[in-house]
Protein backbone atom coordinates (compact mmCIF):
# COMPACT_ATOMS: atom_id res chain seq x y z
CA UNK A 1 0.00 0.00 0.00
CA UNK A 2 3.05 2.28 0.25
CA UNK A 3 3.29 3.00 -3.51
CA UNK A 4 -0.30 4.33 -3.95
CA UNK A 5 0.21 6.54 -0.90
CA UNK A 6 3.51 7.87 -2.23
CA UNK A 7 1.90 8.45 -5.61
CA UNK A 8 -0.91 10.43 -3.99
CA UNK A 9 1.65 12.59 -2.15
CA UNK A 10 3.46 13.20 -5.45
CA UNK A 11 0.23 14.46 -7.06
CA UNK A 12 -0.40 16.76 -4.09
CA UNK A 13 3.13 18.15 -4.45
CA UNK A 14 2.44 19.03 -8.08
CA UNK A 15 -0.83 20.73 -7.15
CA UNK A 16 0.92 22.65 -4.39
CA UNK A 17 3.36 24.12 -6.96
CA UNK A 18 1.03 24.36 -9.96
CA UNK A 19 2.73 27.21 -11.82
CA UNK A 20 6.28 25.95 -11.42
CA UNK A 21 5.17 22.38 -12.15
CA UNK A 22 3.49 23.42 -15.41
CA UNK A 23 6.52 25.46 -16.52
CA UNK A 24 8.85 22.57 -15.73
CA UNK A 25 6.68 20.07 -17.60
CA UNK A 26 6.49 22.45 -20.57
CA UNK A 27 10.29 22.67 -20.66
CA UNK A 28 10.60 18.88 -20.69
CA UNK A 29 7.71 18.47 -23.15
CA UNK A 30 9.28 20.96 -25.59
CA UNK A 31 12.62 19.14 -25.55
CA UNK A 32 11.04 15.70 -25.95
CA UNK A 33 8.54 16.98 -28.54
CA UNK A 34 11.25 18.53 -30.72
CA UNK A 35 13.27 15.33 -30.49
CA UNK A 36 10.28 13.19 -31.54
CA UNK A 37 9.43 15.54 -34.44
CA UNK A 38 12.89 15.71 -35.97
CA UNK A 39 13.80 12.06 -35.43
CA UNK A 40 10.50 10.90 -36.96
CA UNK A 41 10.77 13.36 -39.86
CA UNK A 42 14.40 12.37 -40.45
CA UNK A 43 13.58 8.65 -40.39
CA UNK A 44 10.54 9.16 -42.63
CA UNK A 45 12.53 11.25 -45.11
CA UNK A 46 15.34 8.70 -45.18
CA UNK A 47 12.90 5.84 -45.74
CA UNK A 48 11.03 7.79 -48.40
CA UNK A 49 14.14 8.78 -50.36
CA UNK A 50 15.60 5.28 -50.00
CA UNK A 51 12.43 3.81 -51.49
CA UNK A 52 12.56 6.33 -54.35
CA UNK A 53 16.20 5.57 -55.13
CA UNK A 54 15.54 1.85 -55.02
CA UNK A 55 12.46 2.29 -57.19
CA UNK A 56 14.71 3.55 -59.99
CA UNK A 57 15.81 -0.05 -60.30
CA UNK A 58 19.61 0.46 -60.32
CA UNK A 59 19.96 -2.26 -57.69
CA UNK A 60 22.82 -3.20 -55.41
CA UNK A 61 24.86 -4.56 -58.34
CA UNK A 62 25.10 -1.14 -60.05
CA UNK A 63 28.04 1.23 -60.00
CA UNK A 64 27.67 4.86 -61.09
CA UNK A 65 30.70 6.63 -62.56
CA UNK A 66 30.52 10.41 -62.05
CA UNK A 67 32.76 13.10 -63.57
CA UNK A 68 35.20 15.03 -61.39
CA UNK A 69 37.02 14.02 -58.23
CA UNK A 70 34.05 14.77 -55.96
CA UNK A 71 30.40 15.84 -55.84
CA UNK A 72 29.51 18.28 -57.24
CA UNK A 73 32.18 18.31 -59.97
CA UNK A 74 34.13 21.57 -60.20
CA UNK A 75 35.19 21.10 -63.83
CA UNK A 76 33.11 20.01 -66.87
CA UNK A 77 32.75 16.28 -67.46
CA UNK A 78 35.50 14.55 -69.41
CA UNK A 79 33.64 11.24 -69.62
CA UNK A 80 32.65 10.21 -73.14
CA UNK A 81 30.20 7.84 -74.79
CA UNK A 82 33.18 5.85 -76.07
CA UNK A 83 34.41 5.47 -72.45
CA UNK A 84 31.12 3.78 -71.62
CA UNK A 85 31.35 1.52 -74.68
CA UNK A 86 34.88 0.46 -73.73
CA UNK A 87 33.82 -0.34 -70.16
CA UNK A 88 30.93 -2.44 -71.50
CA UNK A 89 32.97 -4.33 -74.09
CA UNK A 90 36.34 -4.82 -72.38
CA UNK A 91 35.48 -5.66 -68.76
CA UNK A 92 34.08 -9.22 -68.59
CA UNK A 93 32.49 -8.76 -65.14
CA UNK A 94 30.27 -5.99 -66.57
CA UNK A 95 26.89 -7.09 -67.89
CA UNK A 96 25.74 -3.72 -69.28
CA UNK A 97 26.27 0.05 -69.19
CA UNK A 98 24.00 3.07 -69.66
CA UNK A 99 25.72 6.38 -70.45
CA UNK A 100 23.59 9.43 -69.65
CA UNK A 101 23.36 12.93 -71.18
CA UNK A 102 20.96 15.52 -69.71
CA UNK A 103 19.93 19.01 -70.78
CA UNK A 104 16.80 21.14 -71.10
CA UNK A 105 15.00 22.45 -74.17
CA UNK A 106 11.59 23.80 -75.17
CA UNK A 107 9.26 21.12 -76.53
CA UNK A 108 6.51 22.21 -78.94
CA UNK A 109 3.55 20.55 -80.63
CA UNK A 110 1.22 22.80 -82.60
CA UNK A 111 0.61 25.89 -80.49
CA UNK A 112 1.53 24.19 -77.20
CA UNK A 113 5.05 24.65 -75.85
CA UNK A 114 6.78 23.93 -72.57
CA UNK A 115 10.29 23.75 -71.13
CA UNK A 116 11.28 20.22 -70.22
CA UNK A 117 14.25 18.00 -69.43
CA UNK A 118 15.84 16.05 -72.30
CA UNK A 119 17.70 12.87 -71.41
CA UNK A 120 19.94 11.00 -73.83
CA UNK A 121 20.17 7.25 -73.20
CA UNK A 122 20.93 3.95 -74.87
CA UNK A 123 18.32 1.41 -75.96
CA UNK A 124 18.88 -0.86 -72.93
CA UNK A 125 17.35 1.68 -70.49
CA UNK A 126 13.86 0.08 -70.03
CA UNK A 127 15.42 -3.35 -69.58
CA UNK A 128 17.84 -2.30 -66.83
CA UNK A 129 15.93 0.42 -65.01
CA UNK A 130 12.50 0.12 -63.42
CA UNK A 131 10.87 2.47 -65.94
CA UNK A 132 8.85 0.77 -68.66
CA UNK A 133 7.12 1.90 -71.84
CA UNK A 134 3.35 2.39 -71.39
CA UNK A 135 2.44 2.93 -75.04
CA UNK A 136 4.33 2.56 -78.32
CA UNK A 137 7.95 1.46 -78.12
CA UNK A 138 11.39 2.56 -76.97
CA UNK A 139 14.13 3.45 -79.41
CA UNK A 140 16.47 0.69 -80.60
CA UNK A 141 20.23 0.21 -80.94
CA UNK A 142 19.83 1.06 -84.65
CA UNK A 143 18.19 4.37 -83.66
CA UNK A 144 21.17 5.13 -81.42
CA UNK A 145 23.79 4.16 -84.00
CA UNK A 146 21.97 6.11 -86.75
CA UNK A 147 21.38 9.22 -84.57
CA UNK A 148 17.70 9.07 -85.44
CA UNK A 149 15.45 11.86 -84.27
CA UNK A 150 12.95 9.77 -82.34
CA UNK A 151 11.70 10.39 -78.82
CA UNK A 152 9.74 8.83 -75.96
CA UNK A 153 7.70 11.16 -73.74
CA UNK A 154 7.24 11.21 -69.99
CA UNK A 155 3.66 11.38 -68.72
CA UNK A 156 3.75 15.04 -67.66
CA UNK A 157 5.15 16.54 -70.88
CA UNK A 158 2.92 14.22 -72.90
CA UNK A 159 -0.18 15.59 -71.14
CA UNK A 160 1.00 19.18 -71.56
CA UNK A 161 1.52 18.83 -75.30
CA UNK A 162 -1.16 16.32 -76.33
CA UNK A 163 -3.80 16.26 -73.63
CA UNK A 164 -6.14 13.32 -74.27
CA UNK A 165 -4.72 12.54 -77.73
CA UNK A 166 -2.12 9.85 -78.41
CA UNK A 167 1.34 11.22 -79.23
CA UNK A 168 2.49 8.09 -81.08
CA UNK A 169 3.61 8.92 -84.61
CA UNK A 170 3.28 12.68 -84.14
CA UNK A 171 6.03 15.16 -84.96
CA UNK A 172 7.21 17.50 -82.18
CA UNK A 173 9.90 20.15 -81.98
CA UNK A 174 12.61 19.84 -79.32
CA UNK A 175 14.50 23.09 -79.48
CA UNK A 176 14.95 23.71 -83.20
CA UNK A 177 14.97 20.01 -84.18
CA UNK A 178 11.94 18.01 -85.29
CA UNK A 179 11.46 14.57 -83.69
CA UNK A 180 9.03 11.70 -84.21
CA UNK A 181 7.32 10.48 -81.05
CA UNK A 182 7.44 6.68 -80.93
CA UNK A 183 6.46 5.95 -77.33
CA UNK A 184 5.21 7.06 -73.93
CA UNK A 185 6.75 6.02 -70.61
CA UNK A 186 4.93 4.76 -67.53
CA UNK A 187 4.25 7.35 -64.84
CA UNK A 188 7.15 7.55 -62.41
CA UNK A 189 6.33 10.42 -60.03
CA UNK A 190 8.84 12.62 -58.23
CA UNK A 191 12.24 11.76 -56.83
CA UNK A 192 14.18 14.20 -54.62
CA UNK A 193 11.89 16.99 -55.81
CA UNK A 194 12.45 16.24 -59.51
CA UNK A 195 9.45 15.33 -61.67
CA UNK A 196 10.54 12.11 -63.36
CA UNK A 197 7.65 12.39 -65.82
CA UNK A 198 8.47 15.89 -67.11
CA UNK A 199 11.13 14.51 -69.40
CA UNK A 200 11.77 13.45 -73.00
CA UNK A 201 14.02 10.46 -73.68
CA UNK A 202 16.02 10.37 -76.93
CA UNK A 203 18.99 8.36 -78.30
CA UNK A 204 22.20 9.48 -76.59
CA UNK A 205 23.97 10.14 -79.90
CA UNK A 206 21.11 12.40 -81.00
CA UNK A 207 21.14 14.11 -77.59
CA UNK A 208 24.83 14.96 -77.94
CA UNK A 209 24.11 16.73 -81.23
CA UNK A 210 20.98 18.43 -79.88
CA UNK A 211 22.66 19.64 -76.68
CA UNK A 212 25.98 20.46 -78.33
CA UNK A 213 28.24 18.21 -76.25
CA UNK A 214 30.52 15.26 -76.85
CA UNK A 215 30.63 14.38 -73.13
CA UNK A 216 28.28 12.40 -70.92
CA UNK A 217 26.96 13.32 -67.49
CA UNK A 218 27.60 9.87 -65.99
CA UNK A 219 27.54 6.17 -66.75
CA UNK A 220 25.69 3.48 -64.81
CA UNK A 221 27.54 0.14 -64.85
CA UNK A 222 25.84 -3.15 -63.95
CA UNK A 223 27.90 -6.05 -62.62
CA UNK A 224 27.01 -9.66 -63.32
CA UNK A 225 27.27 -10.21 -59.56
CA UNK A 226 27.38 -7.76 -56.67
CA UNK A 227 30.59 -9.28 -55.36
CA UNK A 228 32.35 -8.20 -58.57
CA UNK A 229 31.83 -4.47 -57.88
CA UNK A 230 35.25 -3.89 -56.20
CA UNK A 231 37.01 -5.59 -59.13
CA UNK A 232 34.99 -3.62 -61.67
CA UNK A 233 35.74 -0.37 -59.83
CA UNK A 234 39.49 -0.99 -60.06
CA UNK A 235 39.35 -2.06 -63.71
CA UNK A 236 37.31 1.01 -64.68
CA UNK A 237 39.73 3.23 -62.79
CA UNK A 238 42.75 1.75 -64.60
CA UNK A 239 41.02 1.96 -67.98
CA UNK A 240 39.84 5.57 -67.61
CA UNK A 241 43.17 6.73 -66.19
CA UNK A 242 44.86 5.42 -69.35
CA UNK A 243 42.22 6.89 -71.65
CA UNK A 244 42.32 10.28 -69.87
CA UNK A 245 46.13 10.51 -69.89
CA UNK A 246 46.58 9.82 -66.20
CA UNK A 247 43.93 12.25 -64.97
CA UNK A 248 41.86 11.05 -62.02
CA UNK A 249 38.82 13.05 -63.21
CA UNK A 250 36.04 10.71 -62.12
CA UNK A 251 34.65 9.03 -59.00
CA UNK A 252 32.28 6.22 -58.12
CA UNK A 253 29.08 5.63 -56.16
CA UNK A 254 27.12 2.47 -55.55
CA UNK A 255 23.47 2.56 -54.51
CA UNK A 256 24.45 1.48 -51.00
CA UNK A 257 27.06 4.24 -50.79
CA UNK A 258 24.55 6.87 -51.88
CA UNK A 259 22.08 5.64 -49.28
CA UNK A 260 24.83 5.65 -46.66
CA UNK A 261 25.76 9.27 -47.48
CA UNK A 262 22.10 10.21 -47.29
CA UNK A 263 21.75 8.53 -43.90
CA UNK A 264 24.85 10.27 -42.57
CA UNK A 265 23.57 13.71 -43.62
CA UNK A 266 20.10 13.16 -42.13
CA UNK A 267 21.52 11.73 -38.90
CA UNK A 268 23.92 14.67 -38.54
CA UNK A 269 21.11 17.20 -38.99
CA UNK A 270 18.86 15.28 -36.60
CA UNK A 271 21.66 15.07 -34.03
CA UNK A 272 22.23 18.81 -34.19
CA UNK A 273 18.54 19.58 -33.64
CA UNK A 274 18.32 17.06 -30.80
CA UNK A 275 21.35 18.69 -29.15
CA UNK A 276 19.53 22.01 -29.27
CA UNK A 277 16.44 20.36 -27.79
CA UNK A 278 18.60 19.10 -24.92
CA UNK A 279 18.77 22.69 -23.67
CA UNK A 280 15.03 22.56 -22.98
CA UNK A 281 15.54 19.32 -21.08
CA UNK A 282 18.30 20.95 -19.02
CA UNK A 283 15.96 23.81 -18.13
CA UNK A 284 13.33 21.23 -17.20
CA UNK A 285 15.78 19.39 -14.96
CA UNK A 286 16.68 22.60 -13.14
CA UNK A 287 12.96 23.29 -12.76
CA UNK A 288 12.43 19.88 -11.14
CA UNK A 289 15.26 20.53 -8.69
CA UNK A 290 13.77 23.93 -7.88
CA UNK A 291 10.30 22.45 -7.29
CA UNK A 292 11.63 19.71 -5.02
CA UNK A 293 13.71 22.18 -2.99
CA UNK A 294 10.64 24.38 -2.61
CA UNK A 295 8.64 21.32 -1.59
CA UNK A 296 11.31 20.49 0.98
CA UNK A 297 10.96 23.94 2.57
CA UNK A 298 7.17 23.54 2.84
CA UNK A 299 7.30 19.97 4.16
CA UNK A 300 10.12 20.14 6.71
CA UNK A 301 7.80 19.63 9.69
CA UNK A 302 6.05 16.82 7.82
CA UNK A 303 9.40 15.09 7.33
CA UNK A 304 10.19 15.54 11.03
CA UNK A 305 6.86 13.98 12.03
CA UNK A 306 7.34 11.03 9.65
CA UNK A 307 10.83 10.40 11.03
CA UNK A 308 9.56 10.66 14.60
CA UNK A 309 6.95 8.01 13.76
CA UNK A 310 9.62 5.66 12.44
CA UNK A 311 10.19 6.60 8.78
CA UNK A 312 13.68 5.75 7.58
CA UNK A 313 16.01 8.01 5.58
CA UNK A 314 15.49 5.65 2.61
CA UNK A 315 11.71 6.20 2.84
CA UNK A 316 12.15 9.98 2.59
CA UNK A 317 14.61 9.68 -0.31
CA UNK A 318 12.29 7.31 -2.14
CA UNK A 319 9.36 9.71 -1.74
CA UNK A 320 11.26 12.69 -3.15
CA UNK A 321 12.75 10.67 -6.02
CA UNK A 322 9.30 9.32 -6.88
CA UNK A 323 7.89 12.85 -7.02
CA UNK A 324 10.77 14.10 -9.19
CA UNK A 325 10.49 11.12 -11.54
CA UNK A 326 6.71 11.65 -11.72
CA UNK A 327 7.19 15.23 -12.92
CA UNK A 328 9.70 14.06 -15.54
CA UNK A 329 7.51 11.25 -16.90
CA UNK A 330 4.41 13.48 -17.13
CA UNK A 331 6.41 16.07 -19.11
CA UNK A 332 7.74 13.28 -21.30
CA UNK A 333 4.28 11.85 -22.00
CA UNK A 334 3.03 15.31 -22.99
CA UNK A 335 6.08 15.81 -25.25
CA UNK A 336 5.70 12.40 -26.90
CA UNK A 337 2.00 13.00 -27.52
CA UNK A 338 2.44 16.50 -28.96
CA UNK A 339 5.55 15.58 -30.96
CA UNK A 340 3.88 12.51 -32.47
CA UNK A 341 0.76 14.51 -33.37
CA UNK A 342 2.77 17.29 -35.03
CA UNK A 343 4.89 14.73 -36.93
CA UNK A 344 1.78 12.94 -38.17
CA UNK A 345 0.14 16.16 -39.39
CA UNK A 346 3.27 17.58 -41.08
CA UNK A 347 4.30 14.33 -42.78
CA UNK A 348 0.74 13.72 -43.97
CA UNK A 349 0.45 17.24 -45.39
CA UNK A 350 3.70 16.96 -47.37
CA UNK A 351 2.75 13.50 -48.65
CA UNK A 352 5.47 11.48 -46.94
CA UNK A 353 4.96 8.17 -45.11
CA UNK A 354 4.52 8.62 -41.36
CA UNK A 355 7.17 6.72 -39.45
CA UNK A 356 7.59 7.38 -35.73
CA UNK A 357 10.11 4.78 -34.52
CA UNK A 358 9.02 2.96 -31.35
CA UNK A 359 12.53 3.16 -29.96
CA UNK A 360 12.53 6.98 -29.90
CA UNK A 361 9.27 6.99 -27.90
CA UNK A 362 10.57 4.44 -25.39
CA UNK A 363 13.94 6.19 -25.19
CA UNK A 364 12.28 9.58 -24.67
CA UNK A 365 10.12 8.32 -21.81
CA UNK A 366 13.05 6.55 -20.14
CA UNK A 367 15.26 9.60 -20.63
CA UNK A 368 12.83 12.14 -19.17
CA UNK A 369 12.13 9.83 -16.22
CA UNK A 370 15.89 9.61 -15.68
CA UNK A 371 16.15 13.41 -15.85
CA UNK A 372 13.51 13.66 -13.15
CA UNK A 373 15.28 11.16 -10.92
CA UNK A 374 18.70 12.78 -11.37
CA UNK A 375 17.25 16.25 -10.77
CA UNK A 376 15.59 14.98 -7.58
CA UNK A 377 18.71 13.41 -6.07
CA UNK A 378 20.00 16.56 -4.34
CA UNK A 379 16.64 17.53 -2.76
CA UNK A 380 16.06 13.86 -1.78
CA UNK A 381 19.42 13.61 -0.04
CA UNK A 382 18.85 16.90 1.80
CA UNK A 383 15.41 15.80 2.91
CA UNK A 384 16.71 12.42 4.15
CA UNK A 385 19.49 14.06 6.18
CA UNK A 386 17.17 16.32 8.17
CA UNK A 387 17.31 15.71 11.89
CA UNK A 388 13.84 14.88 13.31
CA UNK A 389 14.29 17.36 16.19
CA UNK A 390 15.43 20.22 13.91
CA UNK A 391 12.62 19.45 11.45
CA UNK A 392 9.95 19.53 14.16
CA UNK A 393 11.21 22.92 15.38
CA UNK A 394 11.11 24.35 11.81
CA UNK A 395 8.54 27.11 11.29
Amino acid sequence: MELPRNFNIAVQTLLLNKFRSVLTMVGIAVGIGITIIFVSMGQSAQGFITAQIQSMGFGSNALVVHPGEMDPPIEPSKLTYDDAEQVKNRIPEVIDVIPVVIGSRNARFGNKEDRTMVQGLTANYPRLVNHKVAEGKFFSDIDVDSRRRVCVLGKTIRNKLFGAFSPIGEKIWIGTTKFTCIGEMEEKGEMLGFNMDDIILIPITTAQSLLGTKKILEMVVWAKEEKDLPIIREKIKDMLMKRHKGEDDFHFHTQDEMLSILGTIINALTGFIVAMAALSLLVGALGITNIMLGSLAHRTREIGIRKALGAKDSDIRRQFLLEAGFIGIIGGIIGVGCGSAVSFVVLTLIGMPVWIPWWIIVSALIFCTGIGLVAGVFPAVRAARLSPMEALRYE
